[in-house]
Order: C-alpha cells, then structure tokens, then sequence
C-alpha cells in the first residue's frame, strides 16, 4: 500500500512539475552592436518577457558612445536612453511591431553643462515582417526635450530608417538601405537635416537567430555638411 501511494505521489509532483513548466513563460535578452559613418559605435540591448495575452513586454536601451552626444572633451554625459514596451505577433508571426516609449539622459538634447535624468522623452516604433520572398525593417524614434530651464537651449530630433529586401536564400537578404535624421526643433534656429542616407543592403541570417547587416550609399542630403557617403553595420546576438 505505502509503495502504491509512494508511486501516486511521485507522478503527481512530475505531472504538476510538468504542467509549471509548459506554464513558464520565456523571458529573452540581446544585444545588437551597431556601427555607423555619423553616430560611430554604440551597442544596444533588448529584453523581452512573454506574457498570456497577446502581446509581450520588451525594455530596452541604448548606450550612445558618441561623445558629441555629450561632453565634447572630456566624453562624459553620454546619452543614455533606456525604454519598455510591447511587443506584437501578426500575421502568424510574420509581422512583429513593437512599440516603445524611451526615456533619454544625459545632455543630448539641451546645451546644458552637466548631466540631466530624464532629459527627454523618445516614443518609438519598430517593424519586422519576413516570409519566404520578402524580409523588412523599419524605425522610428522621435526625441523630444523635457528639461526645461531659463538657462538651456532644447532641441527635437527625428531618427528614421527602413530596410527592405528580398530573400535570396534561407541565410542571405539583399535589398535596400534608407535612413535620416535630422533637428525638428531648436530654439536658436531653423529646422536642420543631418544626413538623409539612400543605398543597398545585405543581411546574413546565421543559426539561433544572429543576424549581420552591412549597408552603404551615398547621402541623398546635408545640412550639416556631413560626408557624401556613408556606412552602416550591425549584428544582431541573441544570448
């Protein structure tokens, strides 16, 4: 009797293990490293945490190196910009869109002196759609002034970019490469467009998820007075 109610127990417990864990959702994480001829390195990571509905939770955040982003001179006051979300599953997962909403620090957006918490605020929307012939991308990221003082000058800024293309084979994409930026808004001054980038594309799929972009071109328009060309490579490293 004691083995038989030994062995209901123990098959219990596995059932009960088994049903936690087929409960459990998954909780990932990332890194995309990118690199450019404007903004220079800057790595990105990205968490997602699965829910029960249909939508998951994703943060983010971005460590800007560029150090006109912050001091100058000494390349302290990076940009930080950190943010959540959700993210969405269409179309039998072909279309993923996941808005966010960033909060940026630092000095990036004002010509003040010394670090700011909570300089700016920075909604932004990410599209990925892929299925046999066609593979996509697409962001936008608006970065609006929040600290406000007597003292400091503010500016807006707006960040595009899409990537479309087409599937040659399971591992390689080919396509093509858009991407600007550019000031909306200052308070000493007009509008300004950075760069405004038109060129190709080609993406490299490896196994468990990595992907490597490598684009060029040349720069459609300036008001900056930045290069005629441009560069852009990224690597997309689940961990």
């Amino acid at each position: 009797m004691k083995k038989i109610i030994i062995l209901v127990l123990t098959l219990s417990l596995c059932n009960l293990s088994a049903q936690e864990t087929e409960e459990k959702k998954k909780a990932t994480f990332a890194t995309k490293i990118i690199h450019n001829s404007v903004a220079g390195f800057y790595p990105i990571f990205f968490g997602n945490f699965e829910t029960n509905k249909n939508y998951d939770i994703t943060i983010y955040s971005i460590f800007w190196t560029n150090t006109s982003f912050g001091n100058l001179e000494t390349g302290s006051d990076l940009l930080l910009e950190t943010g959540v979300g959700l993210g969405f599953k269409l179309f039998e997962n072909k279309l993923y869109l996941n808005p966010s909403l960033g909060i940026s620090h630092g000095k990036f957006s004002s010509n003040s002196k010394e670090t700011k918490i909570g300089e700016g605020l920075v909604p932004n929307i990410y599209v990925n759609y892929h299925d046999r012939i066609f593979d996509f991308e697409g962001y936008l990221a608006y970065y609006k002034s929040l600290r406000e003082d007597d003292d400091i000058i503010t500016k807006d800024y707006l960040l595009n970019w899409m990537a479309p293309g087409i599937n040659i084979s399971s591992r390689v994409v080919l396509g093509a490469f858009y991407e600007s930026f550019g000031i909306t808004r200052q308070e000493e001054g007009d509008p300004l467009l950075i760069y405004q980038w038109l060129g190709g594309s080609i993406k490299l799929k490896f196994d468990k998820g990595i992907a490597f972009r490598i684009s060029a071109g040349s720069t459609l328009n300036t008001d900056a007075g930045t290069s005629d060309e441009f560069y852009k490579v990224s690597a997309f490293i689940p961990l």
